[in-house]
């Protein structure tokens, strides 16, 4: 009898244990979405992918039916879907003491002021515009031997050599951002652009452990979810274009 109440409180005390971590990391993740600004990211990832998906109807499918096929692929682009997904995913890639210690730098000023440059960025090259302009200004740092490319190229150099698809969208922000901040083609919501010593803090993070593991699992729920996205939106255009043979 004493060993079956001894087992009971082991098996009671575990639950309790594994259900105060399991809280506890989906609290964490819930924080680090915020301030990571991931809803403004899902945003323009949900723009970029109905966008996409009027491309793609117009390619594939008779224009009377373009219309439909849009209307039925804003589905896959859900915000609380997208939302949920990036949770789930992001805890299955980050350890609790990983998360909590990446969250304590964006909590800090310069953690701020850098997750609200990384935002800015993304929004801004989603234009086509000011892309070409951000290249344009690109071009002419390097002509200028700016500094901060040193540092920006240390950063993609440094992800490259963890994981080769890291080379892509977040790095390509990162080398845009601060040039961008600088000639005012980005609205930074009151804060200022960072000074050398807060632009090389960044970049050493970045390059850090910490920066390293977030990276890679940022790309990875990115990955998975863009994946995901794309089974989703094939699905419903085979269903259109199966109805167009009928």
């Amino acid at each position: 009898m004493g060993f079956e109440m001894y087992f009971l409180r082991l098996v009671r005390n575990f639950l309790i244990i594994s259900l105060c971590a399991s809280y506890g990391k989906a609290d964490v993740i819930s924080d680090l979405y915020d301030a990571l600004h991931m809803d403004r990211i899902n945003e323009i990832i949900r723009l970029e992918g109905i966008q996409d998906a009027e491309g793609t109807g117009e390619a594939y499918l008779p224009p009377n039916s373009v219309d439909r096929f849009v209307a039925q692929a804003k589905s896959v682009y859900q915000l609380e879907a997208m939302e949920r997904d990036f949770k789930r995913l992001l805890t299955q890639n980050l350890s609790i003491p990983d998360a909590n210690e990446i969250l304590l730098f964006y909590q800090k000023p310069l953690g701020k002021v850098a997750s609200e440059l990384e935002v800015s960025a993304r929004i801004a090259i989603s234009d086509a515009h000011i892309e070409e302009m951000a290249k344009i200004k690109l071009k002419e740092a390097v002509k200028s031997k700016n500094k901060r490319l040193d540092e920006i190229e240390s950063v993609i150099r440094t992800l490259e050599l963890v994981e080769q698809n890291l080379i892509g969208a977040y790095a390509a922000q990162f080398a845009f951002m601060y040039e961008l901040s600088k000639l005012g083609v980005i609205e930074l919501s009151k804060q200022e652009p960072m000074s050398d010593k807060e632009f090389s803090d960044y970049s050493d993070f970045s390059k850090s452990e910490l920066g390293i593991v977030l990276n890679k699992a940022l790309f990875s729920v990115y990955n998975e979810m863009a994946k995901d996205q794309s089974q989703r939106l094939a699905s419903i255009l085979g269903e259109f274009m199966k109805s167009e043979d009928l």
